[in-house]
């Protein structure tokens, strides 16, 4: 029994000698980086529901987003573009915001609801959006990228009439307004496909006009696609008339069954000397728009201006001119700021023009194609316009009105030098070396420089934060291929421009790679030599180097083969004894 026990003694120590062996001459043993677990989410789109949309007008899309594990997925981001193109064409986002989430927490849902704003000039077919989804781990690392497909038919309003009344003509043209007088609508249906039907027409003088017919009520059978008809009214202006308005309520029938009622209240073109109004009239820019949202500078672009006489009374002689905004003197040299050049000049026009009335209670549209210099600052523009008139005595009155225009300039980033090795060594670091500046006009913020690519880097990405204009910077990262072959990356350069999108830059690359070349030095019994250890040099990480990071093993190692000796000469002596007892 004595020798069993000691036998069994002995294999256990042999298997202890044997792991130690194994923990250190094996790679990936006790000393190995534990594995990190998976911190990455996982993101799908699981519903997609797009409302109609109509040209020149809005429609939602909803977005049901799911994260499948456990891991939380943060700063996700939700892009939109068309199908074959890199802008969303006649679709633009209302709220950019909106497609922006923090934070989805593992095994959450997300609905998240997108507004777009459709282009009046949008065609009437289907358009196919390309939804994209970007988020990042725990540790902010871009790790999702998912897409989907969304159809999204666009229609006109106009499929079904439209009937608007063109215009209002009155008989005679000097009408005395308490004997009566006639006054002709031109009703038009402006739809292109649709005829309306049992079209009724009710007029209502509320305290300015008494009808004179025997019914404020007209009758109209049909009104054909794109026509128009005239229907009269005998009216006579009331004591109480405080302006020369009148309501107009449109009901008709289309396409079977359908109805339709529209209210509008129309203006009729009579003089107003006679209201009982205040004794200044006004005259005010009730409106401006922009044929661009933002105007790059060296464009054009064309102001609209919605001009009201919010008074009863006509006025006369009007001017509207806009005022001067000159150029900023960027380079500090000028004493006052400015430059002799102006940020907006007129086509083909002066920076006044002139109206010969303006009827009361009436707005004028005034076009102006404006120049934008293409030395101006990005920044929006406070133009000031003034209107001059005269009121019903000949006396000249004024109004002061600011329309702003934003005005931004182009991103421009110029990539000088690349430099990289065309041919590197598995396991040999290569350098990857770019130069890189602002040529444009605008900052670039948030501006980071990256390495893509199936291999390890060092010094992978670069951030620089705002690069501003004219500056240049360099940027120099490592990659360590791990197999032979053709190696394929790319440089990223990363920016938000002026217009807060992000623009992304791409310059691919390719390395191939060999093996590593072997070298025999002579007279050194053979000793090979990588490119990765200099000649003369010894090899990292060799015996000398493995006792030193093993320390605790090889005393360990030292105890045991102790206890192995001793229990081994313990037993030779046991058994001699026993021999000699014999």
């Amino acid at each position: 029994m004595k020798l069993k026990r000691g036998k069994s003694t002995f294999i256990f120590s042999s298997i202890l000698i044997l792991l130690f062996v194994f923990t250190i001459f094996i790679p990936g043993g006790a000393s190995a980086t534990a594995i990190l677990p998976d911190v990455n989410p996982i993101l799908v789109i699981e519903k997609l529901n797009a409302e109609q949309a109509v040209a020149g007008g809005e429609f939602n899309v909803t977005l049901g987003i799911r994260n499948i594990t456990k891991n939380p997925a943060f700063n996700a981001e939700l892009s939109f573009k068309l199908e074959g193109s890199d802008d969303l064409g006649p679709f633009k986002l209302k709220d950019p915001n909106a497609v922006k989430i923090k934070q989805i927490d593992g095994n959450a849902s997300q609905t998240v609801l997108v507004t777009f704003i459709v282009d009046g000039t949008a065609q009437n077919k289907d358009y196919n959006l390309i939804v994209n989804l970007s988020a990042q781990n725990a540790e902010f690392k871009d790790v999702v990228r998912s897409s989907t497909n969304l159809t999204v038919p666009v229609t006109f309003d106009l499929t079904k009439p439209v009937l608007i009344i063109q215009e209002a003509r009155v008989s005679p043209e000097n009408p005395d307004l308490l004997e009566g007088f006639t006054v002709d609508l031109l009703l038009s249906n402006l739809s292109k496909t649709t005829d309306a039907r049992n079209i009724l027409i009710t007029l209502d003088g509320k305290d300015n006009f008494e009808v004179l017919d025997i019914s404020n009520m007209k009758n109209l059978a049909t009104l054909g696609k794109g026509s128009t008809e005239k229907v009269s009214y005998k009216l006579r202006a009331k004591e109480t008339r405080a302006d020369n308005t009148v309501d107009l309520k449109l009901d008709y029938d289309y396409l079977g069954d359908q109805h339709q009622s529209t209210q509008e209240t129309i203006n009729l073109p009579l003089p107003r000397q006679d209201v009982a109004v205040g004794a200044t009239p006004w005259v005010i820019i009730n409106k401006y728009t922009l044929s661009a949202e933002k105007v790059l500078a060296g464009n054009t672009v064309t102001l609209s201006l919605y001009i009201e006489n919010t008074n009863h009374r006509a006025v006369k002689n009007v001017k509207i001119s806009l005022g001067v905004i000159k150029i900023e003197d960027s380079s500090g040299i000028g004493t006052g700021g400015t430059t002799g050049g102006t940020v907006f000049s007129p086509v083909n026009s002066s920076n006044s023009f002139y109206l010969d009335s303006i009827p009361g209670k009436t707005v004028i549209t005034k076009e102006i194609d404006l120049y934008v210099d293409p030395n101006a600052t990005a920044k929006t523009y406070i133009v000031p316009v003034t209107i001059s008139y005269e009121d019903r005595t000949g006396k000249t009155l004024t109004s002061e009105e600011m329309v702003n225009i934003p005005v931004t300039q182009e991103c421009k980033l110029q990539v000088l030098s690349t430099q990289i090795p065309p041919v590197g060594f598995v396991g040999q670091p290569i350098s990857v070396v770019a130069e890189f500046v602002n040529v444009g006009k605008v900052s670039l913020g948030n501006f980071m420089v990256s390495i893509e690519g199936d291999f390890e880097t060092e010094n992978g990405s670069y951030f620089v934060g705002n690069l501003d204009i004219g500056v240049s910077d360099f940027f120099q990262g490592t990659i360590i291929p791990q197999n032979e072959g053709t190696l394929e990356g790319k440089l990223v350069f990363s920016y938000i421009d002026n217009n807060n999108k992000n623009i992304r830059e791409e310059t691919p690359f390719t390395v191939e790679i060999q093996p590593q070349p072997e070298i025999v030095m002579p007279g050194m019994d053979g000793e090979k030599f990588g490119p990765e250890r200099p000649i003369g040099m010894p090899k990292q990480g060799g015996f000398l180097s493995k006792i030193k990071g093993n320390l605790l093993s090889i005393i360990l190692l030292l105890i045991i083969v102790g206890e192995t000796v001793y229990i081994v000469r313990f037993k030779k002596k046991k058994a001699n004894e026993e021999f000699f007892n014999e």
